[in-house]
């Protein structure tokens, strides 16, 4: 008798292996995935004008231009245009960069960052906006001398709030502070 006992305990414990191995994990989505750049001037030209123009200094002094007319350029549209999802957005490294734009795979969810939260889990009095733009956020530290602002880490401030969820910063609007977003 205690040899079939022994033999039945073996056969569940190797049965629950198997399963265990068998049995898909909690799916979770996949991380964003960098496609490449963007050819900006392809989509113009898709568009209906004759070339793209770079008219300044910065990612957003890119325009599509025909003739004497100049249009502006939503690099998200040209970014879903140019990889045929509509599940890819833009990310721009560095906005005093022109050429720092780069499309992205990513899943729909969108979180914004919470960055009182994540400055005061840091240690700091808070969170300020100093500014109009998204780089005008900092923590702040209030001491006797004053405020002392410190940079966000944007990115890390995504995967902090998310649990590691959102693994992509990135902003729609430079001139609107309020548009970070936290992309998975």
């Amino acid at each position: 008798m205690r040899l079939i006992s022994k033999f039945l305990l073996a056969m569940l414990v190797g049965l629950a292996g198997v399963l265990a191995v068998t049995t898909p994990a909690s799916a979770s989505p996949p991380p964003p995935t960098q496609l490449g750049g963007l050819d900006i001037g392809a989509y113009c030209r898709s568009i209906g004008y004759a070339d793209a123009a770079l008219t300044g200094t910065t990612a957003y002094d890119w325009h599509c231009v025909a003739g004497g007319r100049q249009g502006d350029l939503a690099f998200d549209a040209a970014c879903r245009w140019q990889y045929g999802n509509e599940h890819v957005v833009d990310r721009i490294d560095d906005f005093y960069d022109p050429t720092s734009v780069s499309c992205w795979a990513v899943q729909p969810d969108v979180v914004t960052p919470d960055f009182e939260k994540y400055c005061t889990g840091k240690g700091y009095s808070g969170s300020a906006l100093l500014g109009t733009t998204v780089y005008d956020w900092h923590c702040v530290r209030y001491g006797r001398a004053g405020p002392t602002y410190y940079d966000i880490d944007v990115p890390a401030a995504c995967a902090e709030l998310t649990h590691g969820y959102a693994r992509l910063d990135r902003f729609a609007n430079f001139y609107d502070a309020t548009t970070w977003q936290c992309r998975v």
